[in-house]
């Protein structure tokens, strides 16, 4: 539900869903129907589902799907020192122009960082129990029905996120959400072997166990506002972990984070928090306060451990600056995804382009 406060602070996004709902810019939206690659690189995790038969035999059946649209497929299985940010950049630099990251948000985000900067394009593969760019697109939660639908997609060209550290020097590129605080202390304690045998489970389970620690607090500058919180999302997903919607405005190609931040340090008011959440009634409660931003940063107030979390993966500690682009990835998206958004849509030569 929009409520008005959302209305007055994001009127684009409000005008531009009727218009496209209703049909009014349809006859400018542009359509690509024939998108082709000459070679793809699937690069997996081959522990992943605990290494179990099954699991590899998905990964050689979606390779059998893109097979059927590109000229040439490898398999690329991620090591203990050869990660999926090193094999994606190998296989751009071997001539792939599609790099398809199969497995969790994690394995995606950690294959984007290797082709920012390239001209090869990005099919994200889900697999597994839980997968929030599957949530957010559409797109199937399912290596070898996501393969399939290779014909049916549109490149977008998606502005990324961008973590910085300064006080590492180093930074982090995003699809969908950047958190710090709760969240990212959940992540930063997870029991990664539980996460192996139950998935999401874990990570709910690892941020349950946040109630009965001191919460950490943190200070955002919005623009020329600051707020302070516990919690705080950088979001370009409506969707959050385990098909929560936080940001519902947020959309991977808007040119702007939509971001939301939680005042209270108390472990009972956040039961009612996930309660708003689930009843989608989160606007009524006070202390909750949503921002549209291209930039912000986060500094810690109290403590130097407030940790910070790029989609679902552990990233570093405060402090740290938030920015959208000037860096974008070529991101392969399901039509009705992109709909709204004709003028993010990728027209290259290798496509057959159709203007309604």
């Amino acid at each position: 539900m929009l409520v008005p406060a959302q209305l007055c602070a994001q009127p684009k996004r409000f005008f531009r869903g009727i218009f496209h709902r209703n049909g009014f810019l349809h006859g400018r939206t542009t359509i690509v129907t024939c998108m082709r690659f000459a070679r793809a690189a699937i690069i997996y995790n081959p522990a992943a589902g605990g290494g179990l038969q099954h699991a590899v035999e998905r990964v050689d059946e979606a390779a059998a799907e893109l097979r059927r649209y590109v000229s040439e497929v490898r398999l690329i299985p991620t090591e203990p020192d050869r990660r999926a940010d090193v094999l994606a950049r190998e296989a751009v630099n071997a001539g792939c122009d599609l790099i398809a990251p199969c497995g969790g948000d994690g394995t995606i985000n950690e294959a984007l960082q290797g082709l920012v900067g390239s001209e090869a394009f990005l099919l994200p593969l889900p697999a597994g129990t839980a997968n929030v760019f599957a949530w957010e697109t559409g797109l199937p939660v399912d290596p070898v029905k996501a393969a399939a639908k290779l014909p049916e997609l549109l490149a977008c060209e998606v502005e990324l996120g961008t973590v910085e550290f300064p006080k590492e020097g180093r930074s982090r590129h995003f699809l969908l959400m950047c958190g710090a605080g709760v969240d990212a202390s959940a992540v930063y304690r997870l029991n990664v072997d539980l996460k192996k045998r139950v998935g999401i489970i874990a990570y709910f389970w690892s941020a349950s166990t946040q109630l009965f620690r001191r919460f950490e607090k943190l200070r955002l500058r919005v623009g020329h506002e600051t707020l302070e919180s516990t919690l705080a999302v950088v979001s370009k997903s409506r969707v959050y972990g385990g098909r929560l919607v936080l940001t519902p405005q947020a959309h991977l190609l808007e040119d702007a984070f939509d971001v939301v931040c939680f005042r209270s340090a108390s472990p009972l008011v956040y039961t009612g928090y996930l309660a708003g959440v689930l009843t989608r009634t989160l606007e009524l409660f006070q202390g909750v306060k949503w921002r549209q931003a291209r930039e912000v940063e986060m500094l810690a107030t109290d403590s130097p451990h407030v940790y910070v979390q790029v989609d679902g993966e552990l990233a570093g500690r405060l402090p740290a600056r938030v920015r959208m682009g000037p860096e974008t990835a070529r991101v392969l998206l399901p039509k009705p995804y992109c709909a709204d958004y004709p003028e993010r849509i990728v027209t290259t030569a290798a496509a057959t382009v159709l203007h309604g």
